[in-house]
């Protein structure tokens, strides 16, 4: 039955999918109208739907429900909450490698994959990980975060983009030495709480090159990785350092390395100043830096932004809270909210002066 959706009532339900301005159904078939679905229907103008009628309605909740199958054994490893572990424990060890560069030690590759294709593995096969790892992060050790998730956060986008497993691999091992050049950086800079000062910045700016010196002689370590390391920071409009290469000149692998690096960054807290929420930054990242990044490679990482699912709560710039309601392929950063006060539902995409300030909880 085919109906106006001013004529539809709570507790319909939807013979088919139904679809807006987007790839993907807004309310899909068999959804039980409520309230909110009658408004999304009318925020999206959709001229017309299809009702399950009461006499298909009767003959579907005739049938004989399936024998539901036992499930499957579940090892620890494959439940939901494990990432986090293997997170932290590869952020232990990292810890410890980190100060044995320091110290003068030389890099063993071998250690360094034991400590963190774990976590890489299973933040590829499990998204909502990358939720978890930037909660559990915290300013005093964030540059030991930062190179797990870094890791992690790359090998993910490598994934999404069709490399192969064993690629997706060197590029996390990538992620972790991206910033081994800081062991040889002065502690007192990477200890500092406020920002830095020119000289400082300087001597900071050297961490890549310090870093495929540290790599360059080492047997174990593939090209991809090196130059990885050494162009992580460079930028596609050739507006990076530490030798201005751009376009075509920068591996895949640094293109991937550069994108997550500055979104890790944005959304990370920092002594000198706050986080930002993911939303915020991919449209940062989108817009404000339009020119820097593959544009392919910034679709990838907002397929990360996929793990705050309707019902996701935010805070808006302005104060306001909600829940999202719905996510637009062509807007990640913009999804619906419906206000907690007003009940109200808006599009981002509409209000440019709204952006989600902060993501509460799922």
């Amino acid at each position: 039955m085919i109906i106006h959706p001013s004529a539809a009532k709570v507790g319909q339900v939807l013979a088919t999918d139904h679809f807006g301005r987007t790839n993907h159904p807004i309310i899909k078939k068999n959804t039980v109208l409520t309230a909110e679905h009658l408004d999304i229907l009318s925020l999206f103008m959709i001229r017309e739907i299809e009702i399950v009628s009461e006499t298909s309605k009767n003959k579907q909740t005739t049938k004989t429900a399936p024998e539901k199958s036992k499930p499957s054994p579940v090892s620890s490893i494959d439940m939901p909450g494990a990432f986090l572990p293997l997170y932290n424990e590869a952020v232990k060890r990292f810890k410890v490698l980190f100060t044995n560069w320091r110290a003068g030690a030389q890099i063993d590759v071998l250690t360094l994959r034991k400590a963190i294709v774990p976590v890489v593995e299973k933040g590829m096969d499990q998204p909502g990980g990358l939720k978890d790892m930037q909660q559990a992060q915290n300013t005093d050790d964030y540059l030991y975060h930062h190179a797990v998730s870094l890791s992690v956060l790359s090998a993910f986008i490598a994934k999404k983009l069709g490399f192969s497993r064993g690629n997706c691999l060197q590029i996390g091992v990538a992620g972790a030495l991206c910033d081994c050049g800081m062991s040889k950086i002065s502690p007192a800079i990477l200890k500092k709480k406020g920002p830095l000062n020119l000289h400082e910045l300087k001597e900071v700016k050297q961490h890549s090159i310090q870093g495929y010196n540290m790599l360059k002689k080492l047997p174990a370590i593939k090209e991809g990785v090196l130059l990885g390391v050494l162009q992580h920071h460079e930028r596609q409009d050739g507006s990076g350092y530490p030798l201005k290469v751009h376009g075509s000149k920068l591996h895949p692998y640094s293109r991937i390395l550069a994108a997550a690096d500055v979104y890790l960054a944005m959304t990370s807290e920092r002594p000198y100043r706050k986080k930002l929420s993911p939303f915020k930054v991919i449209e940062l990242m989108m817009k404000d830096q339009f020119g820097q990044f593959d544009p392919a490679i910034i679709r990838a990482v907002t397929d990360g932004l996929s793990i705050f699912s309707a019902g996701t709560r935010v805070r808006l710039s302005d104060g306001q809270t909600g829940s999202i309601v719905f996510k637009e392929d062509s807007h990640p950063a913009r999804p619906i909210i419906q206000l907690d006060q007003s009940s109200a539902i808006i599009s981002l995409r509409d209000n440019n002066d709204l952006f989600i300030e902060e993501v509460l909880s799922e």
